[in-house]
């Protein structure tokens, strides 16, 4: 790991954190909590690292489809609380257009422009759906495409859906060695693997 690390921006997102371990890993450099043998920050090292490898998964896998012009969303179900981190990173590569992430029991939505974000957390990737369509007719967005009212949201998962699955390059063995199942259904990937079955039901639906 490189001295610079923000190894507490990391650890503060994982799920078991809490003020005690949060105020230990302030009063530390990486350099000396990397060589410490001490029990809790062997933990603390633990800690951090889960988090960021579950980041740096997250926005490699994490599939996004559009919604209109002016917006994108995705499945996400972390196991930490990486949902706002991950939503900022596809809303900084996206400048200009709204990016939610979600599953059944929650979302982030994510705006950047000219290096601002704004950001919000909702209760769901299907009421956060409904809000984005709703941002995107507001005064701010009425010079893009609006979003219609009657959006067929299952036609354009399905076209986003065909245009990602490629049946020459399907190898499940090696994919299930790369790709834990926890992971997989943390980005929403398990549903490629039965095309056919694979709805936008099935999408908003995932717990």
């Amino acid at each position: 790991m490189r001295g610079d690390w923000n190894f507490w921006f990391y650890l503060s997102m994982h799920r078991e954190c809490n003020e005690r371990l949060l105020a230990r890993a302030g009063r530390m450099e990486w350099a000396e909590l990397e060589l410490s043998q001490q029990k809790e920050d062997i933990r603390i090292k633990r800690m951090a690292d889960e988090v960021s490898g579950e980041v740096h998964r997250m926005k490699a896998f994490v599939r996004l489809s559009s919604l209109g012009s002016g917006a994108l969303y995705g499945y996400l179900k972390p196991r930490h609380k990486i949902g706002e981190t991950v939503c900022d990173h596809f809303a900084r590569r996206n400048q200009g257009m709204m990016v939610l992430l979600g599953n059944g029991r929650e979302s982030w939505m994510s705006y950047c422009r000219v290096g601002r974000i704004w950001r919000e957390k909702g209760n769901g990737l299907g009421e956060g759906l409904e809000r984005l369509k709703s941002a995107l007719q507001t005064e701010d967005c009425r010079h893009n495409d609006a979003v219609p009212d009657n959006l067929d949201a299952e036609g354009i998962w399905q076209a986003y859906y065909d245009s990602q699955y490629c049946p020459e390059r399907k190898n499940l063995a090696l994919y299930r060695r790369h790709m834990p199942r926890r992971y997989q259904e943390a980005a929403g990937l398990r549903l490629v693997q039965n095309k056919m079955n694979a709805t936008l039901e099935d999408f908003l639906s995932k717990g």
